[in-house]
C-alpha cells in the first residue's frame, strides 16, 4: 500500500459542541447501543474514566500532547481518535450531556471551577476518510503505546474490513503486519460473539464477554490442527462453521471457557503443543454418547451496534367512552404459558386509573414472566434460574436477553429494550423507576408510565406468540 502523507492532512480548530463521538468505537462492546450521544457517553463514563479526565483538565488544564483525529462523514467531523478527551471536554462545556443526575451536579462544579478558561474549540486533524484514520488508530493501540484491549483490538479489525471490503491480506498489508494476525483477530471477533450462543449460565456468560476474558488463551486451544481436524472449525465469507454438531461444538467451547474463567488452564499449563492436545482430546472424549444431533454451525453475528431503523411506533390510544383498560382488550394472547396468558388477561380487566401500585406489579411479573418464557422457547430456560432453583432477578434476566441479538428480528425493539434497562438512564419510564414503583419507593405511578411498561412489554409478548 502507497505511503500516506499525513502532513497534508488539514489542521483545524473545531467547536466541540459540533464535533461527533464515534458510534463504531472499538472500545465499545457490539451488544451495547450507540445510536445516541447520550448511549456513547453512558459506556464511556462507566468504562473509560471520563470523570476522573475531567478532573485532570481542570484541575492540570487540557494538555493536547496527543493529536485529535477526525473526518467529514455526512456533513459531520466524526471523532475518529480522542473520543474520550471530547467526551470530557463536551460534559464540561455542557453538563447535561452526563449521563447521569450526579454526574451532571458534579459536571456543573467542575465546569464553575474552569470559569473563564472554559474550552469550546478544540485543534484537530481531518483524515480525508475513516480508512485512513484507521491507519492511525491501528498505530496507536493495536501496537503502540495507548493500546486496546484483544477485544477492543478485534472489533476494530472487523470493522475496517467492514468498511473497506478488504480481504485478511490487504488488511494485512495495509496495516503492515502479518496476515495471521488479521485472521486470529477476525477468530476471536467471531467467538466472542457467539458466546451467547452456548446457554451458559448468565454469571458465566457476563465472564466471557467481560474484557477481561482471556481470549489469547482460546486461541491457544481453536488454532490446534487437532480442534480443526476434528469439529471442521472456520470462518468462511463471514460465518463461524463447523462439520461436527452445534452441541458437541458447544460442549467443547463451553468447556474451554468455564476452565479459563476458573484458571484450571493458562498459557503456563498449556504451553507445549502436546499438553494442548492432551487438554483438547480429555475434553472431546467426554462428549456425552448420547448428545443430539442438531446440524453443523452455521453462525453469522448481526451488528446491532448502529441501527438505523426508527424505534418502535407508539400508536396513540383512539379516545372511547368505554374506560382504559392497564392491557387493551382488543386481543387475546397465547404465549405458551398459561400463568402469563392468565395475567395478561386479568390486566385487561383493570382499570389504568384504579390500583395503580397493584398495577405496577402486575405488569412487573407479565414483563418478568415473558421473559423466562423467551428463553424458554429457546431452550434456554435454565440461564434464567439461579443454583436454588429460583428465577433470577429481572434486571440480570433482561440483561442476559438482550445480549441475544439473534432472537430479535425487530432490531429497533432491541434497541429500546437496551435503553430501557440502562443502568444509568434517567428516564421515568425505566426498568429501574419500575423496581422503585415495585418496591414501594415512590408513592404512585401514573398512567403515562404504566402505558410505557406496556409498550416495551408488548413485543415481548408477540415474540412468544409467534414461536408458540
Amino acid at each position: 500500500m502507497a505511503r500516506i502523507d499525513y502532513s497534508s492532512w488539514a489542521r483545524l480548530s473545531l467547536s466541540i459542541s459540533n464535533l461527533k463521538l464515534d458510534k463504531n468505537n472499538p472500545r465499545i462492546p457490539y451488544y451495547i447501543p450507540t445510536k445516541t450521544t447520550k448511549d456513547i457517553l453512558s459506556y464511556l463514563f462507566e468504562h473509560e474514566d471520563i470523570e476522573k479526565l475531567a478532573e485532570k483538565i481542570v484541575g492540570k488544564g487540557f494538555i493536547n500532547h496527543e493529536p485529535i483525529y477526525v473526518t467529514k462523514e455526512n456533513d459531520s467531523y466524526v471523532v475518529i481518535e480522542g473520543n474520550r478527551r471530547i467526551s470530557a471536554l463536551k460534559c464540561l462545556l455542557n453538563p447535561s450531556q452526563a449521563p447521569s443526575v450526579k454526574l451532571t451536579r458534579k459536571f456543573e462544579k467542575l465546569k464553575n471551577k474552569l470559569g473563564n478558561n472554559l474550552i469550546d474549540k478544540v485543534e484537530v486533524y481531518v483524515a480525508p476518510s475513516r480508512i485512513d484514520a484507521q491507519n492511525v488508530l491501528f498505530e496507536l493501540h493495536a501496537e503502540g503505546k495507548l493500546q486496546w484491549n484483544r477485544q477492543q483490538k478485534n472489533n476494530f479489525i472487523v470493522g475496517a474490513g467492514a468498511t473497506s471490503g478488504e480481504s485478511i491480506e490487504e488488511i494485512a498489508a495495509r496495516f503492515n503486519v502479518k496476515p495471521s494476525e488479521i485472521q486470529d483477530s477476525v477468530q476471536e471477533y467471531y467467538l466472542n460473539r457467539y458466546f451467547t450462543e452456548l446457554g451458559l449460565p448468565t454469571d458465566i456468560e457476563e465472564k466471557a464477554l467481560n474484557t477481561n476474558f482471556s481470549l489469547t488463551n482460546l486461541s491457544r486451544l481453536v488454532n490446534t490442527n487437532l480442534f480443526k481436524q476434528i469439529t471442521g472449525f472456520k470462518i468462511n465469507d463471514g460465518k463461524l462453521q463447523t462439520q461436527i454438531s452445534k452441541n458437541k461444538f458447544n460442549y467443547l467451547i463451553s468447556y474451554f471457557v468455564r476452565d479459563i474463567i476458573d484458571k484450571k488452564i493458562d498459557s503456563r499449563k498449556l504451553n507445549k503443543v502436546e499438553k494442548i492436545e492432551e487438554y483438547i482430546n480429555k475434553i472431546y472424549n467426554s462428549i456425552p454418547d448420547d448428545i443430539e444431533d442438531n446440524g453443523a454451525v452455521d453462525f453469522g453475528p448481526e451488528n446491532t451496534q448502529n441501527v438505523d431503523e426508527t424505534p418502535i411506533n407508539k400508536k396513540e390510544k383512539k379516545k372511547r367512552k368505554s374506560p382504559e383498560m392497564l392491557i387493551p382488550k382488543n386481543k387475546t394472547y397465547h404465549t405458551g404459558s398459561q400463568k402469563l396468558d392468565i395475567l395478561i388477561e386479568e390486566a385487561q380487566g383493570i382499570i389504568i386509573d384504579m390500583h395503580k401500585n397493584a398495577s405496577a406489579l402486575l405488569l412487573r411479573t407479565i414483563l418478568e414472566l415473558a421473559v423466562v418464557r423467551t428463553f424458554e422457547i429457546h431452550n434456554s430456560r435454565n440461564q434464567c434460574i439461579n443454583q436454588n432453583g429460583r428465577t433470577k432477578n429481572l434486571s440480570d434476566n433482561l440483561n442476559a436477553l438482550t445480549k441475544r441479538d439473534s432472537w430479535f428480528s425487530n432490531k429497533a425493539y432491541l434497541y429500546d429494550l437496551k435503553k430501557f434497562i440502562d443502568n444509568q438512564s434517567t428516564n421515568w419510564n425505566s426498568l429501574e423507576s419500575l423496581n422503585r414503583y415495585a418496591h414501594g419507593e415512590f408513592i404512585l405511578p401514573d398512567k403515562e408510565m404504566l402505558r410505557a411498561v406496556w409498550l416495551i412489554t408488548e413485543p415481548l409478548i408477540l415474540m412468544c406468540e409467534n414461536k408458540n
